[in-house]
Formats: structure tokens, sequence, C-alpha cells
């Protein structure tokens, strides 16, 4: 938790099931709690150690079914004099930059430099690697097509590096010099925020400018992967290379420094849209996220990797997009069971879980649609009552701000 500001702990995205007349979350513990309420408890002044304890009840003859306790850890907001460098690794949340207000804008962590390489909107010098709709798999392969987001994490072997597709530096390139154009949501949501990075490749070509031997690149116009000899583009194959995430090569060919916390947050695209939450299969989800985990510690063996907890709460029923938010929660709730099981407790592996999840308020913290279409309850209703219809499932958007209280805290306690 993060001192001296208002932490939330929602009921919906700790609880497999959310049957508020049949079983009830009842809130306990040492900590000084500033509300306890049916779907929420918050704490506003953390103390190191205090805990809180949380027991499922059933309200038939009031039995506690379950009661689980933790102990809190705080950092304290607006201290450090030393500048402290994080990245983070996520989907449409990261894109959407759920981090920036408790990371940037409210000052909650002094001296922070953000690794990446896409800018971060409003905010000069800040990078992250947000791509939206992405998940884990699809950083763990090559990107090559116009809109398709560059992907810098996944690398041929050796001395190889790949550097994307001619064609989407070309876009890249074309959204930097005119960010006003008639973009395509595609385009823009895509190849933009590269803005800086954009500046290594030719504008017309889409070519790396100053192409050092064995860089490779992918050649749209000729379809075909391209590696420069040391004085041209030559063309070879995709097979002739071994290909897998090496974080290290990452950081060396794009010149960065490395981060002393990586934070990835991803998993909403990968689950929420099972059929049957029950029977999910999270070996290869878990497998790759050990890979990426290794790959940072060994390319910066004294950080810290950070799980984020996504989403375990997807929104009310009535919804715009008629999604099945009850099943898509219960999903993200096998996810959340899934992570808590496999990597919480490895902190001598210097593997963390920081729970984001859990600041999202599943009713309210979604924006709802003022359009009669969806609210109107019927056609020639006369009164003026509406029926609540959220809109932009599954992302919280005002509650994005407290989303990123956790990590903030963690920052703060581990800087």
């Amino acid at each position: 938790m993060l001192s001296e500001v208002q932490n939330n702990i929602f009921v919906e995205p700790l609880i497999k099931r959310w049957r508020p007349y049949d079983d009830v979350v009842r809130f306990s513990g040492t900590a000084k709690f500033q509300r306890r309420l049916q779907r929420v408890a918050s704490i506003g002044e953390p103390e190191e150690a205090a805990t809180v304890s949380l027991s499922l009840i059933n309200q038939d003859y009031f039995d506690t079914i379950k009661t689980v306790t933790s102990s809190i850890v705080v950092g304290k907001k607006g201290i450090g004099v030393d500048t402290v460098t994080v990245s983070i690794i996520g989907d449409s949340f990261t894109q959407g930059a759920f981090f920036k207000d408790a990371l940037l804008v409210k000052g909650y962590v002094p001296k922070i430099k953000m690794i990446g390489l896409r800018n971060v909107s409003g905010y000069p010098g800040q990078f992250d690697e947000g791509r939206g709709g992405w998940t884990l798999a699809k950083y763990f392969a090559v990107t090559t097509k116009r809109t398709d987001a560059y992907n810098g994490f996944f690398q041929p072997g050796g001395d190889f590096r790949f550097w994307g597709s001619t064609d989407f530096w070309k876009l890249a390139n074309a959204i930097r010099i005119n960010p006003k154009e008639n973009w395509s949501f595609g385009e823009s949501y895509n190849a933009g925020r590269y803005t800086t990075r954009s500046l290594l490749f030719d504008e017309k070509t889409g070519y790396k400018l100053n192409p050092e031997k064995n860089d490779i690149m992918y050649n749209n116009s000729e379809e075909s992967y391209v590696r420069y000899d040391g004085k041209h583009w030559m063309k070879v194959n995709y097979a002739d290379f071994v290909w897998d995430v090496d974080y290290g090569k990452y950081l060396s060919m794009w010149k960065l420094k490395a981060p002393s916390i990586l934070v990835e947050f991803l998993g909403l695209n990968d689950f929420r849209g099972a059929k049957k939450p029950s029977e999910i299969n999270f070996t290869e989800w878990n497998l790759q996220l050990e890979k990426l985990a290794g790959s940072y510690l060994k390319a910066v063996p004294n950080g810290k990797f950070v799980l984020m907890i996504p989403s375990s709460t997807c929104g009310i029923l009535d919804n715009v997009a008629g999604d099945f938010t009850t099943r898509q929660n219960a999903c993200m709730w096998e996810h959340r069971r899934n992570i808590i099981e496999k990597f919480d407790r490895r902190e001598k592996e210097n593997i963390f879980v920081v729970d984001a999840a859990i600041a999202i308020d599943n009713l309210n913290g979604s924006d709802f649609t003022t359009d009669p279409v969806y609210t109107k309850p019927y056609s020639e209703y006369p009164g003026m009552e509406i029926i609540p219809v959220q809109k932009g499932n599954p992302h919280p958007y005002p509650n994005y701000p407290d989303m990123g209280i956790s990590l903030a805290g963690f920052i703060q306690k581990y800087r």
C-alpha cells in the first residue's frame, strides 16, 4: 500500500463468485480502516505489518466459510532523492497509461524514469511498452505487418538484432511528422507513440538509417527478411535464425538504461474470453512468464520483476458490448488464483506480485453511456428513470488513477 492516500480493497475482484444475497465478505484485522462497507474497505494510513483479514460468511446460518489474513507492506509516497528506473510491459491498460496519475502526475514516485520504446503522451522523456490487444504469447513472436506494433523483446540468437519492418517504421515516421492526419484507429493505435524511436529510421524507405552488420529487418515490399552484411541488405529467411525473448539484447540494441523494476501487466486478452473458466490451461502462459522473468533477471541480476494481477472484474452485465461479464470475471478470477499460486512468495528470486485488480470498482469503475437506445427502459417510456449501462468494458477508465497506487507503493518500498 501507499502511505497517506486512500488504498481501496474491493470485494468483487477477490471473490470467486459475487453473491451478496447469499454470502458476504467482512473485514477485520489490526489495520486502521477508513471504512468497511459491503463492497469495499479502505485504508488511508497504512501501517507496516498491520493485518487485514477477510472472512467469507454464509448468511443462511452465518457460518464462516473461509478467512484469509494478509500483512500490509507500505511504501512512503513522495520520498527518494535518486532516480528510479521502471519499465511496464502490457496491453491496452498500459497503452492507456493506467499508471500515469500515480507515477507521473501526483508525484508519489519522485525522480522516476520510465523505460521503453513508446512515448508516454504528455510526458516527454518517459516511455512504456504498452500494446493494446496484446497477449503474453504475442510478445513471443515477430511482428512484421504495417499496423502491428513493433516488439523489441523477441530477437534472433547470436549477434543478430531484429529492428522491425520497413512499412511499420515508415508509418511511425509519418504519424510523427503529421500527427493530426486522418489516421485510422489501427494506424495511430499501433504505430503511434513511437515518436522518438522512429527517428532512427528512414522516412521514405523505413530502413534503419545507420545499420550495423547483422542488423535484420523485414522488407514488406519484397515480403522478405533482410540482413545487413556491412555494405548491403541481403535477403534471408526467418528459419535461418533461432528466435526467443532476449531482454538483454533489447536493452543493448536500443541503448536503454536497465530498469531496476520491470513490471508485466498482461492476462486479460489471454483468458477473459474462455468458454469454461474451470478448464483454462495456464501452463504455456506460466512458462512464458517464467522465461520473460528469467531473461530480465539475467540481464539485470539485481532487478525486481513485478507481476501485476490484471483486472478480475470486467463490469456489469448491462453493458453496451453485450459482454457476458460474469463469465469473464470468473475466467479472470481463475487467472488471479493461478498467479498467486505460481508466482507469489518468490521474493528471494526477485519475483514479486502486485495487485492492481483489487482497486477496481466493478460497478462504478467504468464509464456509463447516455445513449437512450440503451438506457431508456422501453421506447415509449414516459418517465425519467434510466437503466445504468456501462460502456468501454472491460476498461475501467475512471478507475485508472486508483489502479496505479499499488504499483507506486511497491516502487516506493523497494526503490
